[in-house]
């Protein structure tokens, strides 16, 4: 991972997904994330990616940069 915190936007966007969609996605874990309205630390964006796998896009849109 080449940025260590993103927002729930961003990885939103990474899955393809409106907001509102992938907040009902990590409802299930959303109690272990321990979420604030701060930015996701890297073990949160981490705990998300084993919960609903990597995005398909994730390696292309770090390929860009």
């Amino acid at each position: 991972m080449s940025k260590v915190v993103k927002t729930k936007k961003e990885l939103a966007q990474e899955y393809g997904i409106c907001y509102n969609t992938f907040c009902k996605w990590i409802k299930p874990i959303e109690k272990k994330l321990k979420l604030t309205r701060r930015p996701l630390l890297a073990w949160q964006v981490k705990m998300i990616y084993e919960f609903l796998d990597e995005p398909d896009n994730y390696f292309d849109s770090y390929s860009e940069n």
